[in-house]
């Protein structure tokens, strides 16, 4: 009797890539010593802005980052939530919808975790929301393992370095011409940095198997590591966190399998 491949494999929803630093299914990385998940690139409000443009969206960006965040909350109970760049969407001003969006996802976690926010190159006006409700806007966060900004400015590589911005992802392709695009963690034990997916839910993600080897770079500081090795760990509906391999290695595949 066969065995559904399933049964076969566990499914992981962490992998544990340094002390006290796990990698999530929960688009998160979980810094255990300090009892904090850091999460990129929510971009909330981005239905609003896409009609502007007269692109028509259904209001789906809220709804998913909040059923993540409460997996999030209930799997690993952190004292601080740190939202490390682009909770917002609109560049230049604020849209009714960012207030409401963002105003509602204060006042349903504020209460259970600490919440923290570092800027992102699409928070301009985030500071007059988030003022009101008594929150500051930081640019980093810096701890005694962990350094943690956004990615769109280089501000350098120390500690552990955690970056959103680039939003990862891993494309996968097939013999007939079917492509897959997952989203992904990176990681350089090297250089010591670690990238964060957009969590997103219209975030397709970039390619890193292209994006990396870029010599414009889309994330200034990258341009101090040997981008081959960025290591990546896909995100799948079906087994959970998987190591894919290095950049390096993956990029040389593509162009063997073309």
């Amino acid at each position: 009797m066969s065995i559904p491949i399933k049964t076969c494999i566990r499914e992981l929803k962490d992998i544990q890539i340094d002390d006290n630093v796990f990698i999530s299914d929960l688009y998160c990385v979980y810094l255990q010593d300090i009892s904090a998940v850091v999460v990129s690139d929510l971009h909330l409000g981005f239905e609003e802005e896409m009609n502007l443009h007269g692109l028509f969206l259904p209001k789906l960006q809220l709804g998913h980052v909040e059923g993540v965040m409460d997996r999030i909350l209930e799997r690993y109970n952190p004292e601080y939530v740190i939202i490390n760049g682009d909770f917002k969407h609109e560049f230049s001003r604020n849209l009714p919808q960012e207030w409401d969006d963002i105003v509602h996802f204060v006042n349903r976690y504020a209460e259970s975790t600490k919440l923290r926010f570092v800027r992102g190159n699409h928070d301009n006006y985030l500071v007059a929301i988030l003022k009101k409700k008594g929150i500051e806007l930081e640019n980093s966060i810096e701890t005694d393992n962990y350094y943690i900004y956004h990615g769109d400015r280089d501000a350098g590589l120390k500690k552990l370095t955690i970056l959103g911005h680039e939003h990862p992802s891993l494309v996968l392709r097939d013999r007939i011409g079917g492509i897959f695009k997952i989203p992904a963690f990176v990681y350089n034990k090297d250089s010591n940095i670690l990238i964060t997916p957009a969590m997103s839910f219209f975030s397709s993600g970039t390619d890193v198997t292209q994006s990396l080897l870029n010599e414009e770079h889309f994330t200034p500081v990258l341009k101090h590591s040997d981008s081959r090795k960025f290591r990546v760990y896909g995100i799948t509906d079906e087994f959970g966190i998987v190591d894919f391999g290095f950049v390096g290695d993956l990029h040389d595949n593509q162009q063997n399998f073309r």
